[in-house]
């Protein structure tokens, strides 16, 4: 039986942690890079820090981006908005810090970019994120705008959206293990399947479609592949490199 969810209308490209390619990712020079780069729609990561608060980041720890060998749910948010969030990816990014949602939120609002948040919680946390982050949508974004898409790998994530926010459209996301994925497509009553782009088959576009949902990959840096992607049928492409994948195969 085809999906009742309401198809959500994917662009043909997202940037990937912002302009993840030549920015350091999920930061404000990352997102503005994307923009100027000429996306609609942005992907990013949300978790909370130790006091509640939605923010951009996509590891469990600090390790990788901000030097600091510790977890990020044990850090409140003005310990967070201490560390380096830039050096790590160039020495003239230095300065960047770790992002509030809102303040990407913000961001999106003022420029007319469309969010897809993937819910990233920290380890325990799936439930209380997706309630945090649902929110903070309810204060901030304006009803007359398309609400912003989820996304998650965390079915639990995806299911307490379903209950306390079900207009905002979601997106289950998929590795390289596609089992039972009708299944809980169905019961989380989602719109989109979004799958590691080596999985992809004409075959399993297909199926996907017939079933009823709109189909997004990850992650795709080669333009050639994101042209076979789309020839294929799948309608939207996360990528690292926006700009040049718009210039490949449109927006």
């Amino acid at each position: 039986m085809a999906n009742a969810t309401p198809l959500v209308t994917l662009p043909r490209v997202q940037a990937h942690r912002g302009a993840k390619g030549v920015r350091p990712e999920n930061t404000m020079a990352s997102l503005r890079e994307a923009l100027d780069q000429g996306v609609c729609w942005t992907e990013f990561d949300v978790k909370l820090s130790k006091d509640g608060v939605p923010i951009i980041y996509h590891d469990q720890d600090l390790k990788r981006t901000s030097g600091i060998d510790a977890l990020v749910k044990d850090h409140s948010f003005a310990e967070l908005g201490e560390f380096e969030a830039g050096a790590w990816f160039d020495e003239k990014f230095r300065g960047e810090k770790i992002p509030s949602l809102e303040e990407f939120l913000l961001f999106h609002i003022e420029h007319n970019l469309h969010p897809n948040i993937e819910l990233k919680p920290s380890d325990g946390e799936e439930a209380e994120t997706s309630r945090k982050v649902v929110e903070l949508l309810d204060r901030v974004w304006p009803k007359h705008l398309d609400k912003p898409l989820f996304s998650s790998f965390k079915l639990k994530s995806l299911e307490v959206v379903r209950d306390l926010a079900p207009d905002h459209p979601r997106g289950l996301l998929l590795y390289d293990d596609i089992t039972g994925w009708q299944e809980n497509a169905k019961r989380l009553e989602c719109s989109a399947i979004h799958l590691w782009h080596k999985m992809y088959t004409p075959e399993l576009v297909n199926e996907i479609k017939q079933a009823g949902y709109a189909t997004a990959t990850y992650t795709v840096n080669d333009v050639d592949r994101g042209v076979e992607l789309v020839a294929m049928g799948v309608d939207s492409i996360i990528t690292d490199f926006p700009g040049d994948m718009i210039a490949a195969i449109g927006d």
